[in-house]
């Protein structure tokens, strides 16, 4: 092996780590890249000893892709592996890992969080880059063709990061790709040599040849530079694309970095849609009314395997929208929009629309959900909508609804679920006898934060006893957590459970004020329910909890009689109105103020240290301490057992009690009767541990059983250290699937610390005697 081959294949690793390395402004976190480093040293060791060990190309390529396959593959998925060998089931848990990663890409936008899928694919690049670059350029000897990989792994954070990147991140995987060209042409320029001829001395010809190297050098040096200057200058004169983004994930920009448009499919997804948090402006508005409607997108009653979609309505549809309510039952305001980017046939307005005036785009209204469809995307427009907003005892007063707007789907629940959501619905809107009560119980009970959380992580997909995924529904009820889709699909299917057609209406909050205007940004993505009442049509209600949620209109709200939320400019009121009454006066008369003596330092903190303040100073540190008295106890506790454990038996027996004892807090109980085995399968269930914790869990009861049947000194001190670092991390992982509420509970109010001051006065007791 030459040294020109060791420093090329060197160079080739160097460079693919400098290709690579620029991802890491794609994720949150970079634990990832002392994985990549591995990798690409161990494709670089691979390239070397078998170009030692044969001439084949082929070969080296082959055993380079096997040899690394098979590493990655038992990193990952090393426990499907049968005496060593992958199974079918190894290529089911890589499948797995990758529709991980496809649903983290497709969820977030840059950065997006790093999980063992994500980190799974990005190995599996960097494992083909270093492959692909090894084998062009110290296998085939063609370093010039490694640039094209090396340029793939570069464009992959370019094309899909939320700005430019930042100049070091091309520059050294170009200046190694150059040294890298610099390298291979001065071996091959040397094995040209000039053929000693007569007349001619070895020192005339060492002389030449050396000048001609060098002016090799130089040329290829300019060309080089040449080159890279090129590439830097000519991104700034030329107009900036879109980015082709990773499957719509990860390009989209956060801060308007870059010119594209917003749009929303027509389907739906309840495990992953609207959390995006890009903070790319959609449209800027104005609006004549006082108080800001939701911007509404599309409405579609149609849902299917935890999908809502605009397609597959069924029954007779009418040919035109049916008339709104007469002008007493609402007023009409006008909203004006401006910079719009949300990419045709949609675009955003109040419901219901009244009329549209966009000049020359053609537009339609969709009869049944009152949807307005444009022929081609418009950046301004305005619409005339209608605030419909009637009292409660009005809408207590409404009849059957009785309407061609409301089709089958309107009143379908899947009946996956049925039972489970009549059951729900019964429970909640009990002792109401009419609709209207009957939603704003269901509202309200959704909305109450004791007992659902407001999350834009799901967690991980629950199944049933057979293995399959829940129906999106019946997760929501277990977990009791999700973003807007989750809450607003649980209202639609409890009020259709009650007879109350309800459908699923998705849009934008109304935005944030900025300069006279409202900035709708896509974060503000919104989906609410709609439900139908008798003479008044589809009225929104808002069942979301959290920051990220409208307000629930006046209708809406338990004992609220109050009529339209409007104010504001109606359409037919004047626009100018006399303000010189409600201008208020202001003297600008100067008044005299008496001069403050300065107080001293001492004056300062002698006048502190009152009674009264002496009191409340006792008063709160006596309420820190009867409120950390639990946690206080409970600490100690467990530290005065560990101090007092002689063998790592006893440790092993106090770390494990510890755990039973804080996940009991935590609201898993550990039954009577149950074998070690059994309990720990119960931890891993109800726990919802992941992976790498079920596997903790299960070095952690070995451990126990070890220390328990096996001879004492067989377990060792770091297997003791070990067993208290995998319960750490349990305690971690099964604290993130719990409710607020119960991680609060567990830590002010461990069950340790409450039986020790329960127990304190028969301890007393029995002591004294």
């Amino acid at each position: 092996m030459t040294r020109r081959r060791w420093r090329i294949t060197v160079l080739a690793a160097l460079a693919t780590l400098g290709a690579v390395y620029p991802i890491t402004s794609l994720f949150v976190e970079t634990t990832w890249v002392p994985q990549a480093v591995f990798v690409i040293a161990l494709v670089a060791g691979l390239g070397l000893v078998g170009r030692g060990l044969t001439r084949s190309r082929v070969l080296v390529v082959l055993a380079q892709v096997l040899v690394t396959g098979y590493v990655i593959l038992a990193r990952w998925t090393g426990e499907t592996f049968v005496l060593l060998v992958p199974t079918p089931a190894t290529l089911e848990a890589a499948n797995s890992l990758a529709l991980q990663a496809l649903e983290t890409i497709n969820r977030y936008s840059a950065p997006a969080p790093l999980n063992d899928g994500i980190t799974f694919c990005l190995v599996v690049a960097v494992a083909l880059v270093a492959i692909a670059v090894d084998a062009m350029a110290a296998t085939w000897r063609s370093p010039a063709a490694a640039g094209l990989p090396l340029l793939t792994a570069y464009l992959i954070t370019a094309a899909n990061g939320e700005a430019a990147l930042a100049l070091r991140f091309f520059l050294v995987p170009v200046g190694l790709w150059l040294v890298m060209l610099h390298t291979t042409a001065r071996a091959q320029f040397g094995r040209w040599g000039t053929a000693s001829a007569a007349g001619h001395s070895e020192i005339d010809e060492a002389a030449h040849d050396r000048d001609a190297l060098r002016s090799f050098t130089a040329g290829a040096l300019k060309l080089g530079a040449a080159g890279v200057v090129i590439a830097l200058l000519v991104p700034a004169v030329v107009p900036h694309f879109p980015p082709r983004y990773l499957t719509e994930g990860l390009g989209r920009s956060g801060d308007g970095g870059g010119e594209g448009s917003v749009g929303f499919n027509d389907t739906l997804d309840l495990s992953r849609s609207l959390n995006n948090q890009d903070q790319s402006p959609v449209l800027t508005y104005t609006t004549t009314a006082f108080t800001r409607a939701p911007l509404r997108v599309l409405a579609t009653s149609y849902y299917s395997r935890g999908e809502w979609s605009v397609v597959g309505a069924t029954g007779a549809r009418p040919e035109s929208p049916t008339p709104l309510p007469p002008q007493d039952k609402r007023r009409d305001y006008v909203i004006t929009v401006s910079d719009n980017t949300l990419a045709a046939p949609r675009i955003a307005a109040p419901y219901p629309v009244v009329a549209v005036a966009m000049e020359g785009t053609p537009w339609t209204i969709d009869p049944v959900t009152r949807d307005v469809r444009v022929g081609r995307a418009v950046s301004s427009y305005r619409v005339t909508y209608a605030d419909l907003a009637p009292t409660p005892p009005q809408l207590r007063e409404a009849g059957s609804p009785d309407s061609p707007d409301i089709t089958e789907d309107d009143l379908n629940v899947p009946e996956r679920s049925r039972d489970l959501v009549q059951r729900w619905s019964d429970e909640v809107t009990r002792g109401k006898d009419n609709a209207l009560d009957k939603a704003i119980a269901i509202q309200n009970h959704l909305r109450d934060t004791s007992r659902y959380t407001y999350s834009l992580d799901l967690g991980e997909q629950l199944r049933d006893s057979e293995g399959r995924p829940l129906e999106p529904i019946q997760s929501f009820y277990q977990t009791r957590r999700g973003y807007c889709v989750q809450f607003a699909t649980a209202m639609i299917m409890m009020a259709r459970a009650q007879g109350i057609p309800a459908r699923m209406a998705i849009g934008f909050l109304p935005g944030q004020l900025s300069d006279e205007h409202y900035v709708v940004r896509a974060s503000d993505a919104h989906a609410w329910p709609e439900l139908y009442f008798q003479g008044y049509g589809w009225l929104r209600f808002e069942p979301t909890p959290g920051a990220r949620a409208g307000t629930p209109p006046p209708y809406a709200v338990v004992g609220s009689d109050s009529g339209a939320t409007g104010g504001g400019r109606e359409v037919s009121e004047s626009a100018s109105r006399s303000a010189s009454n409600t201008v208020p006066t202001t003297s600008t008369q100067a008044t005299a103020a008496p001069v403050q003596q300065q107080r001293g330092l001492l004056d300062t903190i002698g006048a502190a240290f009152t009674v009264r303040n002496l009191l409340i100073l006792v008063a709160v540190l006596v309420g820190l301490l009867a409120a950390f008295a639990m946690p206080i106890t409970a600490w100690l506790l467990r530290l005065r057992r560990r101090r007092a454990a002689v063998t790592q038996q006893q440790l092993i027996e106090a770390e494990w009690d510890d755990l039973t004892s804080h996940l009991g807090d935590l609201g898993i109980d550990a039954p009577e009767g149950v074998t070690l085995r059994q309990l720990r399968e119960r931890y891993v269930t109800d726990g919802h541990l992941d992976e790498e914790n079920a596997t903790a869990m299960r070095r952690v009861t070995a451990t126990l059983e070890k220390s328990r049947y096996d001879r004492p000194e067989r377990t060792t001190p770091q297997e003791a250290v070990r067993l208290h670092d995998d319960i750490r991390s349990i305690r971690r992982q099964v604290g993130r699937t719990r409710a607020w509420q119960a991680r609060a509970r567990s830590f002010f109010w461990p069950a340790v610390g409450v039986s020790f001051w329960r127990s304190l006065p028969e301890r007393l007791l029995a002591r004294r005697r």
